[in-house]
């Protein structure tokens, strides 16, 4: 019999309605600010400082179901098995130093604008209408699906609500993050996602104090751990580690996670695209990176970890056929008192907000300025396309509502978000390094991802061939420890299709690799068959050997401050005070480059130019 699951209290209610008041409350108030134009309701005008920039992309990030999944991982095989979510910080360094500012230079309204603006042709405008599709009809709703996932729990095993009032309560927190998303755009969205950040990361500093406080102190909580033989983390390892263990990272999960997945990070795309456009110029949009990758990679990390260490402690067995993910949030009920459950619950409450309220202002922003301004109405009012913006974001509202209903859980969309994402990992570098690759390439590519990644996934046409790799009892479409695998098959194959097709294909115009070098100013090692046409000399603000080493800092500089906290809080303060020392050099080194880098901007950044029409 599973554990009786506290009631929620009055106070507790009036917290959480509460919140949900003012959330709507600070949609109206930018609704005025936001319907200027479609840059004031999709970018914020582009006037954003770094510092709210930076908080709103952690708040994104920071969704409800990631305490959830970070807890899962450690109950089941310890610290070291997240590294799915720290290996990412390796791209995420990248794109403080180069892919932030990169996207800023650019001045679009959308990663998926800037297509038009590298490529030439009628194959430009096909390239970024197939994006502009597969982006907001198919991928956003899925991640919105798997956020949306995760209020099933919430529901179930923090407010403690019966089966017939969790749809019901689902339906009334996702109306409140649309009504305020579509009433105020960016604007009321990041300022959102500030409040909500700040009240997320309280409420979860105080349920690790009270879980900690519960098992006897860290002391006692790491001797107590270390004494479960019959955990497989109960050495408290933070380093990865990989073989073929049961309770390891495969070989192939770590080639996808280290090799590949933070690739896709590095390329800043999407919603962060949308933020570092939204700053207001290109040294905002590299000290907005900085903030995010250093905070979440390092920091709000450690108080799940903590809570999830205390639950195995506190609550060893969640009752039979109840998953790990549960573990949190039975955290929160078992420990908070009346009144701060409620604030901890607004927390879970405010962290999938932020994040789904982001993704419907993302996707929206797509429909209207990559689908329906460049291909259906191209010439109307700045008022005309903002409304259609605010109904572009109940359709996005009602599509991840769709794919959530089918999804069995979020590990299922976060897997196949995994593979797809990876589809373009190659090819998104390709863009930036190589001026060869052309429109039709891309679209090739693009067209086989998706494809690819059907077939492999849902038709399963390559699980019998690949058992004479993997072995005869292994599945290439639903292993978990083949994840990377699928990965790299997608990838790899999407490059080639995009390399090929490119070569067989007459190149962009040479005057529109010309503007766009001049404007994205990348490094010239990789362009200089375009640089040789220049009758003005164009310059690179950031050398490819400087870069390198600002990368090489930054990736320090993030996980010693992650091995520093961590070694403190396990007790080991010696070692983690030497990494936290190695953290504070390496931080200084990197703000003093991107410092220097700035000062070498001869020409001021050029604001939103609309890519051609044909």
């Amino acid at each position: 019999m599973n554990p009786p699951i506290p009631s929620l209290q009055f106070l507790d209610w009036l917290v959480i309605v509460g919140y949900l008041f003012l959330t709507i409350g600070l949609g109206l108030y930018f609704t005025r600010r936001a319907g200027r134009s479609m840059d004031a309701f999709f970018v914020s005008g582009r006037s954003l400082p770094w510092y709210l920039a930076g908080v709103s992309m952690i708040a994104t990030s920071f969704a409800s179901d990631t305490p959830l999944w970070i807890s899962a991982l450690v109950r089941q095989y310890g610290i070291y098995y997240i590294w799915q979510y720290w290996a990412p910080a390796i791209g995420s360094a990248l794109a403080i130093v180069l892919f932030a500012r990169l996207w800023r230079r650019m001045g679009v309204l959308t990663d998926i604008e800037f297509l038009e603006l590298r490529y030439s042709g009628r194959a430009a405008a096909w390239v970024r209408g197939w994006s502009g599709f597969t982006q907001a009809l198919l991928f956003c709703p899925l991640i919105i699906s798997w956020v949306t996932k995760a209020m099933e729990t919430i529901t179930r095993e923090a407010m403690g609500l019966p089966p017939e009032y969790r749809l019901w309560t689902t339906i009334v927190v996702v109306g409140v993050a649309l009504v305020s998303c579509a009433l105020s755009g960016l604007w009321g969205v990041v300022y959102t996602d500030l409040f909500q950040f700040i009240l997320a990361t309280v409420g979860t500093i105080i349920l690790a104090f009270l879980a900690v406080r519960a098992v006897g102190g860290l002391e006692m909580m790491v001797e107590r751990l270390t004494a479960l033989e019959e955990w497989s983390g109960s050495e408290l390892l933070i380093r990865p580690s990989v073989g073929a263990a049961g309770n390891q990272m495969s070989v192939w999960n770590a080639i996808g996670y280290f090799g590949i997945l933070w690739i896709s990070v590095a390329l800043a795309g999407g919603y962060q695209a949308q933020r570092v456009l939204a700053c207001r110029d290109s040294r905002h949009a590299s000290l907005a990176m900085l903030l995010h990758t250093m905070l979440y990679y390092a920091v709000i990390c450690w108080p799940w970890i903590i809570v999830a260490l205390c639950s195995i402690l506190l609550i060893p067995n969640l009752g039979e056929g109840v998953s790990h993910d549960a573990a949190y949030p039975r955290m929160i009920v078992s420990l908070m008192p009346t009144g701060l459950r409620g604030v901890m619950i607004v927390a879970l409450l405010a962290a999938f907000m932020s994040t789904i309220s982001t993704l419907f202002n993302w996707g929206s922003s797509y429909i209207v300025n990559d689908l329906y301004k460049r291909f259906l109405v191209r010439e109307a009012s700045s008022r005309h396309y903002v409304m259609v913006g605010r109904a572009a974001t109940f359709f996005m509202a009602a599509m991840g509502a769709v794919i959530s209903l089918y999804a069995r859980d979020i590990q299922q969309l976060l897997t196949i978000s995994y593979v797809v994402g990876s589809s373009i990992t190659l090819v998104g570098l390709m863009r930036w390094f190589w001026w060869r690759l052309n429109a039709w390439g891309e679209l090739a590519g693009a067209v086989s991802g998706w494809t690819l990644a059907g077939l492999l996934l849902f038709a399963r046409i390559f699980d019998a061939p690949a058992r004479y790799l993997f072995g005869p009892e292994s599945n290439l479409s639903s292993d978990s420890d083949l994840l990377g695998a699928r990965m790299m098959t997608v990838m790899l194959v999407v490059a080639v299709v995009a390399v090929v097709v490119s070569l067989l294909t007459p190149p962009t115009e040479a005057d529109r690799l010309e503007q766009f070098v001049r404007r994205a100013r990348p490094f010239h090692f990789f362009w200089k068959p375009i640089i040789r046409r220049f009758t003005e000399p164009g310059y690179e603000t950031e050398s490819l050997s400087r870069t390198l080493v600002s990368w090489g800092a930054a990736v320090l500089a993030v996980y010693s401050l992650m091995f520093g906290i961590g070694k403190v809080l396990l007790g080991q303060a010696v070692v983690g005070g030497a990494a936290l020392l190695v953290f504070g050099i390496a931080l200084w080194v990197t703000v003093r480059r991107i410092s220097q880098d700035f000062e070498h901007e001869l020409v001021p950044v050029p604001e939103a130019v609309s890519a051609p029409e044909d």
